[in-house]
């Protein structure tokens, strides 16, 4: 068929399934169905379709779906009123525009959404899209660890950047675009500075000594040989590896108002509520999942606490802990009842608490001492915190060979014995174990690439951890009780930027958040595979995923650290489609 030809079918098509199904003002409680197919009236499967609530509707305030084989669709329940819905799919654009949906006269609308090959790409592809032509691995892994902390980059406000100097006039644009990238370095670092700063600050803040990038010179030059203007065409992306959703997708956003800087996110309590940190604040917010609804509650704490990391306790109990104080707090969800630490060891030294120790089951463990233990980001070291009696030190963890001395002491696990914990150092690329018996370091492995980045680290059952590679874009997978690695695999993007990942003790999988690349992984032990879930929206930073034990549905936040960093303010609860975890209740009930 020729290209005109193809046209008249796609008008013929799409004025068909949306004659009865748009109009200029939205009627409530539409059930929305639909099909997406392309120009020649193929059905798409595996497309994304999104859908905007109108403000002041219940629930969440976005709601994605994904198309079965036959390229069909089907939002759950029904939606009190449409802002917009729209369709993504790399390679492709919707052809019209849908603003308004309204329904038929058995309160459904059904419709046919026409897609139309596109070369262009920029509005689609993750921030790591634009990474792929750092060839050289080492340089890539040093920039995505020096700038990707924050928020994606590129972002389209970095882009942007980029667009504007190549409008510069100059004898020589590589000049121009070295002097303009290193101005802007120094104002992220000022930013930097201005944020992570703010609780303990006194006096005003120096932009002149700002100036903090470990490598600044060569993240400049990476941004002056690869960011080149203007930066708004981007074609032939691949995920990498095949997407893993279906019909049975679904994915909740839920925004909150601003200002806050979101950072990590839980389900907890009876029934059911998502528990949001804002790390620019002393507040956790917590939202109904069905109706929507927000309150938050604040943590008692001097000053700005900034809960950063959040974990569940055993008993269903809610522990943070902090960016900018020493304060570990734990919330009662079903009494709002806080309890709180002030953590200063013995010596008087401030700590500064990053991840608690988390078992396989992703949950809190204590050791058989009933001690909580702690990755310690300010002091290089790992120490525990006694609840019972408030008792609390810390172990500075032996300096690597050949690695500096800032080494960000990150992501904490513990082993299925609860005698020894396992830490990562972002800053110099190094993972070790600690017995927590005896209270001695033990192995002490260092990655032959120091801007590797291991972050956030996760144990299954057989006591085999997964260490995300944050920097060089790949996982991990190390035998703690061999002590040996028995894999490293490629992300299929190595510029996504994984930030954590997460055992799921029922699917016996790892799912890896990425913060530069749009998506969540999904990496299967046993067959060495990765698969993909599309997240729905640019600037998707991710932290932390936890699973939830009675649906398995995958609990994420976006995470753009700063108040005025640019991106979405969103909580997110996933229910991947396999049905999972009602099989493993049924197998349960069965025995």
């Amino acid at each position: 068929m020729s290209s005109t030809g193809q046209a008249r079918v796609g008008r013929r098509l799409l004025w068909a399934g949306l004659a009865l199904s748009l109009s200029s003002v939205a009627v409530a409680d539409v059930t929305v169905t639909g099909r997406v197919v392309n120009l020649s009236g193929s059905p798409m499967s595996q497309a994304m379709v999104r859908l905007t609530a109108a403000k002041g509707n219940t629930g969440a305030s976005v709601i994605t779906v994904f198309t079965d084989k036959n390229g069909r669709f089907r939002f759950p329940g029904s939606v009190n009123d449409v802002a917009s819905l729209d369709v993504r799919v790399l390679g492709y654009e919707q052809l019209h525009p849908i603003e308004h949906v309204d329904a038929g006269p058995n309160g459904k609308a059904d419709l046919t959404i026409v897609m139309r090959d596109s070369a262009n790409e920029a509005q689609i592809a993750p921030a790591s899209a634009w990474l792929a032509g750092i060839k050289d691995r080492r340089e890539k892994s040093r920039f995505v660890r020096n700038c990707i902390d924050c928020h994606q980059v590129p972002a389209k406000e970095v882009r942007a950047y980029a667009k504007q100097i190549a409008s510069v006039k100059g004898a020589d644009p590589a000049v121009v675009r070295e002097k303009s990238w290193t101005a802007i370095v120094h104002y992220m670092n000022y930013i930097s500075r201005w944020e992570f700063g703010r609780a303990t600050r006194t006096h005003p803040l120096n932009a002149e000594g700002a100036y903090s990038v470990t490598d600044g010179k060569d993240v400049i030059a990476t941004l002056s040989k690869h960011f080149i203007g203007p930066m708004d065409e981007l074609s032939g992306y691949s995920y990498g590896a095949p997407l893993i959703v279906n019909g049975k997708t679904v994915i909740k956003e839920y925004e909150v108002k601003r200002p806050n800087a979101i950072r990590e996110a839980l389900l907890l309590g009876h029934p059911r509520q998502l528990f949001v940190a804002d790390v620019s604040t002393n507040r956790i917010y917590v939202i109904d999942p069905k109706t929507g609804q927000q309150r938050h509650l604040t943590v008692p704490a001097e000053g700005i606490m900034g809960p950063h990391s959040l974990h569940h306790g055993m008993d269903g109990s809610l522990w943070a802990t902090p960016l900018f104080n020493s304060v570990i707090a734990r919330l009662d969800p079903d009494t709002d009842t806080w309890k709180t630490w002030n953590m200063t060891t013995i010596h008087g030294v401030k700590i500064g608490v990053h991840d608690l120790s988390f078992g396989y089951q992703h949950r809190l463990e204590t050791d058989p001492q009933g001690r909580i233990w702690y990755s310690d980001i300010g002091d290089s070291a790992v120490g525990y915190l006694n609840p019972k009696n408030g008792n609390e030190e810390i172990f500075r963890i032996p300096q690597a060979p050949g690695r500096s001395k800032r080494t960000e002491t990150y992501g904490l696990i513990m082993t299925k014995d609860r005698k020894h914990i396992w830490y990562s150092q972002l800053a110099i690329g190094v993972f070790g174990s600690f017995d927590v018996e005896t209270e001695k370091f033990g192995t002490q492995v260092v990655l032959k690439d120091p801007h590797a980045g291991p972050r956030r680290l996760t144990i299954d059952d057989n006591d085999i951890m997964y260490v995300s590679l944050y920097g060089s874009g790949q996982l991990l997978v190390y035998d703690t009780k061999n002590k040996r690695r028995l894999g490293l695999y490629d992300l299929p993007d190595t510029g996504s930027a994984p930030y954590g990942a997460t055992w799921d003790p029922v699917r016996r999988v790892v799912w890896i958040a990425t913060s530069n690349g749009g998506v969540i992984y999904r990496f299967d032990p046993k067959t060495k595979q990765f698969g993909v879930l599309p997240l729905p929206r640019g600037s998707s930073f991710l932290r932390m995923i936890d699973i939830d034990p009675d649906t398995g549905d995958l609990v994420t936040s976006y995470a753009n650290v700063v108040q005025f960093v640019h991106g979405p303010r969103m909580a997110l609860i996933i229910d991947p489609g396999d049905g999972a975890y009602k099989k493993n209740r049924v197998a349960r009930a069965a025995r």
